[in-house]
C-alpha cells in the first residue's frame, strides 16, 4: 500500500498487466483449538494449524471471459486425535476453471467448467469463507438480471468430490486431483425480485428450488439423497435508525436415508422444513451498534420406526454466520435444531469490527440425534436442551483491503440433553478459540 493515496497493494497494480488480465488471490493463516470434546467417543483438547491460498488468473475479451483459479488447503500441524477431513485439507488443486459468454442481452451470462457459487442467503449453496476448504461444482450456470435488479438463475451441476479421503493421507497433505462424480447430481432454479410493496418497505425478494440426486458409485457408498428443496426469502438490508428484517423458509421432499449403504440402511420417504426469522436495528450513534434477535427452526426426525426421514438437509450451504465457528468446532447445523438467539455488532475503533451472541440450542425432535455431536437418545428420555453458547469475533484491518487479523471464540455451556444422552461424553463445557491472518494480494 503507498502511504501517499492508500491504494492497496495488488498484483494487478504492481505488475500494470493489460486490461484483459487480471490476476489476484488470497493467503490465510488459522489456528485453533477447542478444549473439551463434545463429540460422542471423544475426550480430551484439539488444536490445529491450517493455510489455505488460492491464486485467481482470469482473461477478458470482449463478451469472454476465462477463468483459471487454485488452491491449496492444508495443515501444518494436527493434534494425534484431532479430526481432519476433507473439510479441513484439500491439498493443491484446481478449484475453477471456466469459460464465461456475456451476452450483453436478455440471454445474460452463461458459465460452463468448474466454478464457485453462491446463491442468494448462501444457507443452501455457498462458496465457504471460514471453512479451510470450498464447494465447487462443475456443469452450466446461466444468468440473467435486468435494470430493475430482477436476477433469474438456472444451473446443473455435478459437485465435485475433495481427495484424498484418508485422514492419513490428508494428514501427510497428499495431493490427488479432485473428480466429479456422475452419481451425484445438483440442480437449481433462484429468481430474486422486488415490486411497488417492497419497494415501500424498501425490501427485496427471492425464491429457489434445488434438486439433488446422490446415488452410490463405484468406489463409494451414500445416503442415496434424492430430494427437493423449495423456499423463498424476504429481506430488508440494515440502515441506521431503522429496523431491518429477514424472514426464510424452505420444505424438503423426496427420499433419503439416514446411513450411507454400507450400513443396510432403507430408502425412507423425505418430508423436512426449515424457518428461519431475524428482527434488527441499528442505532445512529458512536460505533454505529445493531442489535438483533433471531430464531431457526430445522426439523429433525420425529420417530425413527415410521418410514419417514424429517431430518432437514442443509445441501451445500455455509453455516459459520448462523450458528459459530465451524473448523474443528461447528457443532451445529440446519437439522433437528431450534435456535433462539441474541446478536451485538459493532465498530469500536475505526477499522475494527465486533460482535457477540447468545444462543439458545435445542432438539426440535428429542427421539433424534444431535448430529454433529453423534449424540441421540431414541427414547427421548434425555429431554431436548442441547445448550447455549456464547460465541465473539473481532476484526481489525491492519492494512484496510490487504492485510486482517481476526480473533474469536465460542463457549458452549451443555445442558440437560448434552449431558445425560446415553451416548453423550463425559467431558466438560466445549471452549473454543481461533486467530487468523489474512493477506489479500
Amino acid at each position: 500500500m503507498s502511504a501517499a493515496d492508500n491504494t492497496p497493494w495488488y498484483i494487478n497494480n504492481v505488475l500494470s498487466l493489460p486490461t484483459w488480465l487480471s490476476i489476484s488471490g488470497q493467503h490465510r493463516t488459522r489456528y485453533e483449538t477447542v478444549d473439551e470434546q463434545f463429540r460422542t467417543g471423544r475426550n480430551g483438547d484439539d488444536q490445529i494449524l491450517v493455510f489455505r491460498t488460492n491464486l485467481l488468473t482470469e482473461l477478458s475479451f470482449n463478451q469472454w471471459q476465462f477463468g483459471f483459479e487454485i488452491l491449496d488447503s492444508r495443515q501444518a500441524h494436527a493434534d494425534d486425535d484431532t479430526p481432519v477431513n476433507t473439510s479441513v485439507v484439500n491439498p493443491l488443486d484446481v478449484l475453477q476453471t471456466y469459460v464465461q459468454w456475456d451476452t450483453k442481452n436478455l440471454l445474460g451470462s452463461i458459465k460452463a467448467g468448474r466454478f464457485t457459487m453462491n446463491i442468494g442467503s448462501r444457507r443452501f449453496v455457498s462458496r465457504n469463507l471460514f471453512r479451510n476448504t470450498i464447494n465447487a461444482f462443475t456443469g452450466v450456470d446461466w444468468q440473467s438480471q435486468n435494470k430493475n435488479g430482477r436476477q433469474l438463475r438456472a444451473f446443473y451441476t455435478l459437485p465435485v468430490n475433495r481427495l484424498p479421503r484418508e485422514r492419513d493421507r490428508l494428514i501427510d497433505n497428499r495431493t490427488q486431483g479432485d473428480d466429479e462424480d456422475t452419481a451425484v447430481k445438483f440442480w437449481g432454479l433462484y429468481y430474486a425480485f422486488t415490486n411497488q410493496v417492497l419497494q415501500q418497505w424498501r425490501s427485496k425478494a427471492e425464491v429457489f428450488y434445488f434438486g439433488l440426486d446422490e446415488n452410490d458409485s463405484h468406489d463409494r457408498s451414500t445416503r442415496n439423497r434424492d430430494i427437493h428443496t423449495l423456499g423463498g426469502r424476504v429481506y430488508k438490508k440494515s440502515r441506521p435508525k431503522q429496523f431491518d428484517y429477514a424472514l426464510e423458509s424452505a420444505l424438503q421432499f423426496g427420499q433419503s436415508r439416514f446411513l450411507s449403504a454400507s450400513s443396510n440402511s432403507e430408502d425412507l420417504d423425505h418430508w423436512a422444513q426449515f424457518y428461519r426469522a431475524e428482527l434488527g436495528y441499528r442505532f445512529d450513534s458512536q460505533w454505529s451498534p445493531r442489535l438483533s434477535a433471531q430464531i431457526d427452526f430445522a426439523s429433525g426426525d420425529d420417530d425413527p420406526d415410521d418410514g419417514n426421514n424429517n431430518r432437514f438437509d442443509t445441501l451445500f450451504g455455509a453455516r459459520r454466520f448462523d450458528f459459530g465457528p465451524t473448523g474443528i468446532y461447528g457443532p451445529f447445523v440446519r437439522s433437528n435444531l431450534i435456535s433462539p438467539g441474541l446478536r451485538l455488532q459493532m465498530n469500536p475503533w475505526p477499522n475494527t469490527a465486533l460482535f457477540f451472541s447468545h444462543r439458545g440450542y435445542w432438539l426440535a425432535s428429542d427421539k433424534d440425534a444431535w448430529l454433529v455431536a453423534g449424540v441421540r437418545d431414541p427414547s427421548g428420555d434425555s429431554g431436548s436442551f442441547i445448550g447455549q453458547q456464547f460465541e465473539w469475533r473481532l476484526r481489525w484491518q491492519l492494512l484496510p483491503q490487504n492485510i486482517r487479523l481476526e480473533l474469536g471464540g465460542a463457549y458452549l455451556f451443555k445442558g440437560k440433553f448434552a449431558n445425560n444422552a446415553p451416548n453423550a461424553t463425559d467431558e466438560g463445557d466445549p471452549n473454543y478459540f481461533y486467530s487468523q491472518l489474512s493477506l489479500n494480494f
